[in-house]
């Protein structure tokens, strides 16, 4: 697994899309909070944790997106250009390739968004002073710095199993991107049945565990079963991706 990671990590470095993605997530990140913090006359929201969702929303709302892309690349180039079969020559397992991108693409993940979080928070702070809403301290605000690596990682995992399925690099981009921003939507606006699965919709309930007052759904479960349940779907996905790519030619 170790050699796996280190091969890993020297394509991650050795590829320009990685870092065009992480150059996007930062200007996302930090362009929006210095905007909001910029503007800000008045809390972001009614609570502390809401305002600092607010203050990161460039990056936990689009940020994650781009990483998420960024984890799919990171398969479907690959039979793109045929490397994969040089890879699954080097490491038969094939489950064990597809485990250490998702140990190398996670960590960078959580780091970066980690960071970027902490940045975000005390840049709105910074411009905004208190009239922000934001309190340092504030159990809601610390979840907002640890919960969005956490929703980052679980993104790429879901970007890493979905270009696994998918190995297609246009098709499985359209399939998170349109999954993410437009079918939970319409699912959860449909007519007698909308409210009832809109609960169980899962990036509705990554979002939900990060800004707890999003909508009007009745969830069954407080967030914090909400960010397993998320956690459970991502799981699933990309085991999925490994049975699917264990079973398929290269």
């Amino acid at each position: 697994m170790i050699a796996a990671m280190n091969a890993e990590r020297i394509k991650l470095t050795s590829t320009r899309s990685p870092y065009w993605c992480i150059a996007v997530v930062v200007v996302l990140a930090v362009a929006v909070a210095a905007l909001t913090g910029a503007t800000s006359t008045a809390p972001l929201g009614p609570s502390p944790g809401e305002s600092a969702w607010t203050a990161l929303i460039g990056l936990n709302a689009f940020g994650v997106l781009v990483l998420m892309i960024m984890a799919v690349l990171a398969v479907t180039s690959e039979y793109r250009f045929g490397t994969i079969r040089t890879t699954f020559q080097a490491i038969p397992k094939r489950s064990t390739v597809l485990l250490a991108k998702a140990g190398v693409f996670g960590a960078l993940a959580v780091a970066v968004t980690l960071v970027l979080a902490v940045v975000g928070i005390f840049l709105v702070r910074g411009l905004a002073g208190s009239s922000s809403g934001i309190e340092l301290g504030d159990p809601g605000v610390v979840r907002q710095i640890w919960g969005t690596p956490v929703i980052a990682a679980l993104y790429v995992l879901i970007g890493l199993g979905v270009g696994a399925i998918v190995r297609h690099t246009a098709g499985a981009i359209v399939i998170v991107l349109i999954w993410n921003l437009a079918l939970e939507s319409i699912l959860s606006i449909l007519p007698k049945v909308g409210e009832h699965i809109a609960p169980f919709l899962p990036f509705a309930n990554g979002s939900r565990f990060l800004n707890e007052g999003a909508g009007d759904t009745q969830y069954h479960w407080n967030i914090y079963g909400s960010l397993i349940y998320f956690a459970v779907f991502a799981v699933i996905v990309f085991m999925i991706g490994i049975v699917m790519t264990e079973r398929r030619d290269a």
